[in-house]
């Protein structure tokens, strides 16, 4: 989307106005009170002065809504925000996934007139706190933050020494999502088919999720089968260290800086896995699966276990409302656990401000409304959306769900290094590595294994991890960073929150 934004500046009789309403994401679902005192055909425009019809000051807001009835939620939500503040109009704008991040690229190479005032993350188009912070679009919140706003969040949020909402000491994003729930991909299980064949609980080591998985695809009779063999990743996370960077992405240690597919974590599960597919306990087929079919087989009784991210669980529930449904940490190595999972920390810094409006006070209470434990505790009631605000629980019923994954990340998330904290060039030479990096990289390496357990897991990590040291050692001498020390971390303790 990027090599896009010059295109509508270059020779084109469509403004980008036209550009976005011809791609669909202007209109799309309207505008919560849009008036405008000049009558022209653009509305009041919070670039300009933000000065809306009788004085009030217009608020662009751009999002996605996350669900069918988000929408209807939110324009609720700011109805109650207006009526409490009388000198704001705010034009809510939402927009599709897809075309979110194209939308804010058009919009900003437009400038002040066209962007929103406040707007939400998206992983689309990298609309992320660190790159909207290194393009500029964004300006710190330091200056409107305050006591009471702060205390709404566990105290490591407002640490600049361990919260990703800072850079170079400054705070630029309001959080929502709860990041520690966000990284789990717990065991989602079927409890009628698990005490069927005998079993009152999940299997919480390797060796029972093994036995426990052969004695039901043996004698189900092919009705239903043990497990599948997807997001086996997620078991590396407690067999050893978390590597820097994501699933798909090359896996740095964060004790030594060096690559570590080759490390014992993974040679083990992949043995695990690989065992598994070889002896016939997966589900026949699994490995070409589609997003929707763990969930469709789950619901319709022919699966009992799996691992996922949190969404499958509710996906699981529409599809089949009576089922009786399990929710637990993933079976961990039978010698304990020795690592854990990362909070995922791209959602944390969830709303962001301009750094062209003009309207920056009343876009920060908008943004302060957006943090509040009143919309949070709201979002959560009626859209399941689970916050990362502890006050947000308090004096209401919660789920079993949310209930399961606020106590599962309590288990099995923990603050880890962060290479940014100690040197944010590192978060550049990273990327190259990405970019450069010969793929698949361990995560991919790993999944290919268990589809084929003739497969030399361990000759082909060696391999990659070679080629991979080769790129840091050629990508270090660009001079980026001047070494891997920002990824060096000799006495972490995965096992404990991380402090610098």
């Amino acid at each position: 989307m990027a090599q896009s934004i010059e295109s509508p500046r270059r020779g084109s009789a469509l403004s980008r106005r036209s550009l976005l309403q011809g791609t669909g994401v202007l209109g799309t679902a309207g505008l919560l009170a849009a008036c405008g005192a000049g009558g022209d055909d653009e509305g009041s425009n919070s670039g300009n002065g933000g000065n809306g019809g009788g004085g009030k000051t217009t608020v662009k807001v751009w999002t996605v809504p996350e669900g069918p009835s988000d929408e209807q939620f939110q324009r609720e939500q700011f109805d109650i925000f207006m009526e409490n503040n009388p000198d704001i109009e705010v034009e809510l704008q939402f927009f599709a996934g897809d075309a979110y991040g194209n939308a804010m690229q058009l919009a900003y190479a437009g400038g002040a007139d066209d962007a929103p005032d406040v707007f939400r993350q998206s992983g689309a188009g990298n609309l992320l706190l660190r790159d909207l912070v290194s393009r500029g679009w964004i300006q710190p919140l330091d200056e409107f933050v305050t006591d009471d706003f702060s205390s709404r969040f566990p105290d490591w949020v407002m640490d600049p020494a361990r919260s990703p909402l800072f850079v170079d000491g400054e705070l630029y994003g309001v959080p929502r999502p709860d990041p520690r729930v966000q990284a789990l991909r717990p065991l989602f299980y079927n409890i009628d088919i698990l005490e069927d064949f005998g079993y009152s609980a999940p299997p919480t080591t390797w060796s029972e999720s093994r036995e426990m998985a052969e004695r039901i695809t043996t004698d189900g009779d092919q009705a239903v089968y043990g497990t599948v063999g997807q997001n086996f990743l997620v078991l590396q996370r407690f067999a050893g260290p978390h590597p820097h960077g994501g699933d798909n992405q090359p896996a740095i240690s964060l004790l030594d800086g060096e690559p570590m597919a080759t490390d014992p974590s993974f040679v083990n599960v992949a043995e695990f896995g690989q065992a598994m597919q070889r002896d016939g306990v997966f589900t026949p087929g699994w490995e070409s699966w589609g997003g929707t079919d763990a969930i469709q087989q789950m619901a319709a009784g022919r699966l009992a276990m799996y691992m996922y991210p949190i969404f499958h669980a509710n996906e699981i529930r529409n599809a089949n409302p009576d089922i009786n449904l399990g929710i637990a940490a993933p079976p961990m190595p039978d010698d304990g656990m020795a690592g854990t999972l990362k909070p995922n920390n791209n959602v944390l810094g969830f709303w962001f401000m301009n750094s062209e409006t003009q309207v920056s006070e009343a876009a920060w209470r908008v943004l302060d409304f957006f943090g509040s434990v009143e919309f949070q505790q709201a979002a959560f009631q009626s859209e399941r959306q689970i916050s990362l605000m502890p006050a947000v629980y308090d004096g209401i019923e919660v789920d079993p769900d949310t209930e399961a994954f606020r106590s599962i990340a309590d288990e099995i998330v923990r603050i880890h290094p962060d290479p940014f904290l100690v040197d944010q060039a590192s978060e550049e030479f990273y990327r190259q590595l990405v970019e450069n990096g010969e793929r698949p990289f361990a995560g991919g390496i790993l999944g290919g294994a268990l589809t084929d357990p003739n497969a030399d897991y361990e000759a082909q990590a060696a391999a990659h991890d070679e080629q991979l040291q080769e790129l840091i050692d050629v990508t270090l001498e660009e001079g980026i960073i001047d070494s891997m020390e920002p990824f060096i971390n000799p006495d972490w303790d995965p096992l404990v929150d991380y402090e610098m």
